[in-house]
């Protein structure tokens, strides 16, 4: 699993909608100030929202020096009558499937509670129907709107998409209890119905109507998505879309045509276009509570439901005295609640997905902190501490084996690697105090008999760790902060792409202080991170680099073209053009501006640098 694909729009310098490809690395060029860092607030954005319904947002998760400043700060030219979009999608690809998605499995698919919803989504991989329907992305798109009416900023609407399709959307105005599921593309192919191709070769799915729209519509109690009739039942008679669709327009003109306190959300094309909505379940706004199964407003089993339950059954359920009554409840409550729950999967699943994404993210600001001579690291995992460095000290310090520390240490003075002249050496220590028995045993003289409790003292006196650096060619061990900033400002960039993959690493200026010629091994650093041993199910690690570094960029195109040549020396991993995205960021009198510049296999630029980026080299030879 990884991030593919970022789309923002009315955010900071973005004012239209600006779309990016990543790839398992991706670099971040620009100028000062054109918008690079734009693109990783974006994400700690959409995190706030996710993990803690936020959408005013200052001080970030992430911490550090990421202080957002509400939604006032962040929407685009500080105008509130605009919304902020952003759209995230994933690639599942490699996980053949993800925990999130259960019921995409296809272990369900057979139950009770699914017997009438079945839709090739439920299937996944079923060699027994020949049939592959497991999600291979999600997609998720955030909109926030400023309410006059709550006072604050709000989440109106949140679109899911699967496969590069969109499926359905929750949306609200800026009140407690009007969220609406709708929008849902019936003919989506994964929710077109289950077939099996021995039995049902002549069968075309396209013609085929979804069980997921006739169920929807059987359970659901439909309700009008026109601003101010809000939880109102629309009554349905024969030819369901084309009443429904006269109602919608008949509200929403008798809507128009008086003031309303509502804000309006739909006009008259959108809701042509958005036929079915039911009633979910918020506190406020159009995100549930995503921890808890999604609440959607069914209707109660009615005794016609029990009839055609009971004529459906084979007469060996009956039973004395209740005959197939109870079995008829059974399945309808079951029907009911497979209902209940592929919607919640299928809605609130990607949601998650992007969630807990997000959740993995590894962020390193451009001003990491040297330790001081007296550190002390946290002993509780604190993710903010990322930001300026520190959390890559404390898991040093903390580690209960070497294997991380000699990981790092291969990179950091190995010829071949960084070459940074330095290793990290962990020095353990016992302090005596002088009041302490140990101290007084020696001040009065040790004796023979002194020996048992000498040692006694000595083993339950406390050991202190301390993190020193090692000068590979003196043998000489300094602090961190005797040596060049350069130095303390790599490591948390080494132990970030080296330690356990953990989903996103983005990293600004990584070559900040440091020397071209360790620039360059920076780009073998990323390789080693995105190509080195990757979790079988779970977030992939990937990087995303906001820098300015013409000789980490360099590298890279080397190793992509001797990858095509077959020309790596032994011990260097090499890349292909598809694992590397370059992206120049710009800002002109539109906002800030995204150009992806590609790269071929060998190893060359396919798109001019905008503006002469990168061409103060050639002036100042030539």
């Amino acid at each position: 699993m990884r991030l593919s694909h970022i789309e923002i729009e009315n955010f900071k310098g973005i004012g239209a909608k600006q779309s990016i490809d990543l790839a398992p690395i991706t670099l971040l060029f620009g100028p000062n100030s054109a918008g690079k860092s734009t693109i990783l607030q974006a994400l700690h954005y959409l995190r706030e929202i996710l993990e803690r319904n936020n959408p005013d947002p200052d001080q970030t998760i992430a911490g550090g020096l990421t202080d957002l400043g509400g939604f006032a700060t962040l929407v685009h030219n500080h105008d509130l009558s605009q919304p902020i979009r952003i759209k995230a999608r994933l690639d599942l690809s490699e996980d053949q499937g993800s925990d999130l998605l259960p019921l995409n499995s296809g272990v369900r698919w057979k139950d009770d509670e699914f017997s009438q919803l079945g839709i090739r989504y439920l299937i996944g991989e079923n060699t027994e129907l020949r049939d592959y329907a497991v999600v291979q992305e999600i997609g998720l798109e955030i909109e926030v709107r400023w309410s006059d009416l709550a006072g604050g900023p709000y989440v109106p609407s949140i679109s899911v998409e699967i496969d590069g399709e969109h499926l359905a959307e929750i949306v609200s105005p800026a009140q407690p209890g009007r969220a609406r599921l709708c929008n849902i593309a019936f003919d989506h192919p994964i929710l077109r119905p289950i077939l099996d191709p021995l039995e049902d070769e002549q069968l075309d799915l396209d013609d085929k109507e979804s069980p997921l729209k006739e169920q929807f519509l059987d359970l659901s109690r439909l309700m009008s998505m026109v601003p101010g009739l809000q939880g109102k039942p629309l009554e349905l008679g024969s030819g369901v879309s084309g009443a429904l669709r006269n109602q919608l327009r008949e509200r929403l003109s008798a809507t128009n045509s008086r003031d309303s306190k509502f804000e309006p959300i739909y006009d008259a094309e959108e809701v042509e276009k958005s036929s079915y909505a039911v009633a979910v379940a918020t506190e406020f706004g159009a995100l549930p509570n995503i921890d808890r199964p999604m609440e959607v407003d069914l209707r109660d089993i009615d005794p016609d439901d029990i009839a055609e339950a009971e004529a459906s059954l084979p007469d060996f359920f009956q039973r004395p005295g209740t005959g197939k009554t109870q079995r008829a409840i059974d399945i309808e409550m079951k029907r009911r609640r497979g209902l209940s729950e592929l919607l919640d999967e299928l809605v609130l699943g990607p949601v998650r997905v992007v969630r807990d994404y997000l959740s993995t993210m590894t962020y390193i600001g451009p001003l990491r902190e040297i330790p001081n001579r007296a550190y002390k690291p946290r002993l509780s995992p604190d993710e903010s501490r990322w930001a300026q460095g520190l959390a890559a000290w404390d898991i040093l310090y903390t580690q209960p084996t070497d294997d991380l520390l000699d990981v790092v240490n291969g990179w950091m003075s190995s010829s071949e690697r960084l070459q940074t002249g330095y290793r990290l050496s962990k020095i353990q220590s016992k302090q005596i105090p002088t009041s302490s028995g140990f101290h007084q045993l020696f001040q009065r003289g040790i004796e023979e008999d002194d020996l048992g409790d000498l040692q006694e003292l000595y083993m339950s006196m406390p050991t202190s760790t301390e993190i020193a650096l090692v000068d590979v060619n003196r043998g000489t061990m300094v602090s961190p902060s005797d040596v060049g900033v350069g130095i303390s400002q790599m490591v948390p960039v080494v132990v970030a792409c080296l330690m356990e993959p953990k989903g996103l690493v983005a990293i600004e200026q990584p070559e900040l202080h440091i020397h071209p010629a360790i620039q360059v091994g920076l780009g073998d650093l990323f390789i080693e991170a995105t190509q080195g041993p990757q979790p079988a199910i779970g977030a992939e690690r990937t990087v995303l680099i906001e820098t300015h570094s013409e000789h980490l960029m360099l590298r890279l195109l080397r190793r992509v073209r001797e990858k095509t040549d077959n020309e790596l020396s032994p011990g260097f991993k090499g890349l292909t053009s598809r694992d590397l995205s370059v992206i120049y960021v710009d800002n002109d009198t539109q906002g800030t501006q995204f150009k992806k510049l590609r790269v071929s296999e060998d190893g060359d630029f396919l798109d001019r640098w905008p503006r002469g980026f990168f061409d103060e080299r050639a002036e100042e030879l030539f």
